[in-house]
């Protein structure tokens, strides 16, 4: 069974009609060279299978957790990372939103997409934080812990506890290998992030007779971590079994965000797992959309013209 059949039967069973009717969109989208050989769908009345009530035993499930907040260029963004997250089963992308509600935008967008498991939260950021982020981060951390301890399917619980979990910016850029990356973690997983602290790629540096981490190629070196957030991922019992579970520290320095929050894995930097490759290739890239307006800033209504 194909990728493509996969997606296939697992849109059958959405709960959401735009899906339905999105369903030959993912058979184009679906890449055949990703093959699900070997693996067949099971319904569940889970909750938290939403809008898509099948799921793929065997495939390792990934969390993405994405802060999001309006701008101008934010539906382009959350549009180019749905259309990434949406070609593989067993996703389950959450998006948080730096706001005091849901939005009916962003609720539109998630809703339109092909994303086959999302959540949609909310938390507005504190004033005066050096570093955005951390709140929402937290947000889809505690998300992440409600769908696991509240899954009274004891197949797919057993399947969500051994899930990985990825905090993906919604304006950076993704290859879809890095899935198949984040699949291999067993504990901390890294790889370089391209055009990251004016670097063309921040990556670990790999002792090829050992296997281990040597150093760091960043332009930061002086961080106890010096790791973009794009370029880790990490099981998800460093968020059920700690106690207290890994959070973000929202009074972090700038630069020191990542640090602070490695550190409480009690892992050194050099015992994490080298992925894509031994970190010699690219999936991911820390990049912005940018509007060459220069000094103009955008209208307050721009959402109006953007989805006349």
């Amino acid at each position: 069974m194909t990728a493509i059949h996969t997606v296939s039967l697992l849109l059958n069973g959405t709960k959401h009609p735009s899906l339905r009717r999105s369903q030959r969109g993912a058979e184009v989208l679906c890449s055949p060279t990703n093959s699900l050989t070997g693996h067949t769908f099971r319904e569940s009345a889970s909750p938290s299978l939403f809008p898509s009530s099948r799921w793929v035993p065997g495939l390792r499930w990934v969390f993405v957790v994405t802060p999001t907040y309006r701008r101008v260029t934010q539906r382009l963004d959350l549009t180019r990372l749905f259309n990434t997250f949406a070609l593989f089963a067993n996703v389950h992308v959450i998006v948080v939103e730096d706001s005091l509600n849901r939005t009916a935008k962003v609720d539109n967008i998630l809703g339109s997409s092909l994303l086959l498991h999302w959540s949609h939260r909310y938390i507005k950021s504190s004033r005066r934080l050096k570093v955005r982020g951390s709140e929402q981060r937290n947000e889809g951390i505690r998300a992440i812990r409600e769908i696991v301890f509240g899954e009274a399917d004891a197949e797919l619980r057993n399947a969500y506890e051994d899930a990985v979990v990825y905090f993906a910016d919604d304006d950076n850029a993704y290859d879809v290998r890095i899935l198949d990356e984040l699949r291999k973690v067993r504990n901390v997983g890294t790889w370089p992030v391209a055009l990251s602290g004016r670097k063309i790629a921040e990556r670990c540096e790999v002792d090829t007779s050992t296997g281990r981490i040597k150093g760091y190629n960043s332009a930061l070196k002086w961080r106890p971590y010096p790791i973009d957030t794009a370029g880790y991922g990490l099981h998800v019992r460093y968020f059920l079994k700690h106690e207290p579970p890994l959070m973000f520290n929202p009074l972090s320095k700038i630069y020191h965000l990542e640090s602070d929050f490695l550190k409480m894995t009690n892992i050194s930097k050099y015992d994490f797992e080298p992925l894509a490759d031994n970190c010699t290739k690219v999936y991911t890239w820390h990049v912005s959309s940018d509007i060459k307006w220069g000094r103009k800033k955008p209208p307050l209504d721009f959402d109006v013209e953007l989805d006349i």
